[in-house]
C-alpha cells in the first residue's frame, strides 16, 4: 500500500474540517471548531485497483494575510483549495491564494472545491460559478454529503499522477 500526503487549504470557516470528517468518519456537526495549526487524518481508499492511504492534512484556515508554515506543505502529493460558496471573501482573491499554495507546495495542479452548496439556490450558485476566476473542480456540501467522496477521489487521482 502506498501512502500519499494531501492538503486541504483555504480561508477559515470554509468547511475543510467538515469535509474531512464527512469523508473519513461519515459524520457532520454544525459546531464550528477552529483548527489550530494542522490536524492529520487518514483513510485508505481504493483507486484504480490499488489501495492508497491518504494522509489528509487539515491546514488551519487563514483570513488571507497570515503566513502558513512552509513545513506543512513539504512532501505533499496533492492539495485541495476549499472556499465557501456563500462567502464572497473566500473566493474573490482565489488566484492570489492559489499562487501562494503552489509556491509553498511546489504543486502545479490544485483541486478547487466550492463547499456549502446547501446554503444557496441553484441560481445563486450559478452566479458564484460565473464569478470565480478559476475552473472549479467540484461544488460540495459536507452537510448533505454531496460530492464529498468525488472531491477526495479527484484529490487521490492528483496524488498518484
Amino acid at each position: 500500500m502506498i501512502a500519499k500526503k494531501v492538503l486541504l487549504v483555504g480561508n477559515f470557516g470554509v468547511g475543510k474540517t467538515s469535509l474531512i470528517r464527512r469523508f473519513v468518519l461519515n459524520e457532520f456537526s454544525e459546531e464550528y471548531i477552529s483548527t489550530i495549526g494542522v490536524r492529520v487524518s487518514s483513510k485508505v481508499v481504493t483507486y484504480e485497483n490499488q489501495e492508497i492511504k491518504l494522509l489528509i492534512w487539515d491546514v488551519a484556515g487563514t483570513s488571507g494575510n497570515e503566513k502558513i508554515p512552509k513545513a506543512y506543505f513539504l512532501g505533499a502529493s496533492a492539495a485541495m483549495f476549499v472556499f465557501d460558496v456563500s462567502r464572497k471573501e473566500t473566493y474573490l482573491n482565489i488566484n492570489h491564494h492559489l499562487a501562494s499554495v503552489k509556491e509553498l507546495s511546489g504543486l502545479q495542479n490544485i483541486t478547487i472545491v466550492g463547499n456549502k452548496k446547501d446554503l444557496l439556490s441553484e441560481e445563486e450558485l450559478q452566479t458564484v460559478i460565473n464569478t470565480v476566476s478559476v475552473k472549479i473542480d467540484l461544488i460540495t456540501s459536507a452537510k448533505e454529503n454531496d460530492h464529498v467522496e468525488d472531491a477526495f477521489l479527484k484529490l487521490t487521482a492528483q496524488a498518484i499522477k
